[in-house]
């Protein structure tokens, strides 16, 4: 399996999270690499991954010059994946890394196994904002889909030569769901727990105390644009990247 972690600033999160995914992966009996993808990250996080990557060949770092955004750092740990199985998520701490063996166990019966929030640990604004986001997804393309933008997810790695992810954002999560299940792959949703962050600060806030918190305008607009070319490209069915 490869796992992949697109990092952003998160110097005090990815020792931690490549420490637990290895032991994880362990206990699981799998042969596993980790991607870490510094995705411009103005803090020590490619020092400290790299500084990891130097003692364990089964890490690897890929760096992008600026922030490019969740989805493009995805897309990079996709194209250095060497595995069968992708399993990617967040380098918050936010979710429960034994929990991957859940997915893991229902890889026979599926290509996309995709977590969703049992319970969401964010703050109110946070919790808005992706109501609102998951409520268009759902009337963009018909529902289907629980908690859109859950970065808890495991998939064959062979299903992305029939179709690209093209969106920088978190929309990115939405193609990993929507196209799959269109060219009639198998996706499944499982139930996962939600902690709040482990540490450092999230980078589309501006401001967080407690339950509350200011998300900043710029990326909600990009994800709002991004969400739209999604559904003209849906609508072009322009959804088979394969001559």
């Amino acid at each position: 399996m490869s796992v992949i972690f697109p990092a952003y600033n998160e110097e005090e999160n990815v020792v931690f999270m490549v420490e637990s995914i290895m032991e994880t992966l362990a206990g699981m009996g799998i042969t596993g690499e980790v991607i870490v993808v510094d995705d411009g990250s103005t803090d020590g996080t490619a020092e400290v991954a790299e500084e990891i990557a130097a003692g364990n060949p089964s890490v690897k770092l890929v760096r992008h010059p600026v922030n490019m955004g969740i989805g493009r750092a995805v897309r990079s740990g996709i194209e250095n994946a060497t595995m069968p199985w992708i399993f990617y998520t967040d380098c918050d701490g936010q979710f429960d890394l034994g929990e991957l063996e859940l997915l893991w166990n229902l890889r026979n019966d599926a290509d996309v196994i995709s977590g969703f929030r049992r319970h969401r640990r964010d703050p109110l604004m946070r919790l808005l904002y992706s109501f609102a986001y998951n409520t268009l997804a759902y009337v963009f393309f018909w529902g289907g889909f629980k908690d859109v933008d859950a970065s808890f997810k495991l998939f064959r790695r062979d299903i992305l030569g029939d179709f690209e992810i093209r969106s920088n954002s978190s929309v990115a999560d939405l193609e990993l769901l929507l196209f799959p299940k269109r060219l009639g792959y198998r996706v499944i949703q499982v139930p996962v727990s939600h902690y709040p962050r482990r540490a450092g600060t999230v980078s589309c806030e501006s401001y967080r105390n407690g339950i509350f918190a200011w998300v900043r305008i710029g990326p909600v607009v990009e994800m709002f644009v991004q969400l739209l070319r999604l559904r003209a490209r849906v609508w072009r069915g322009d959804v088979v990247a394969k001559d």
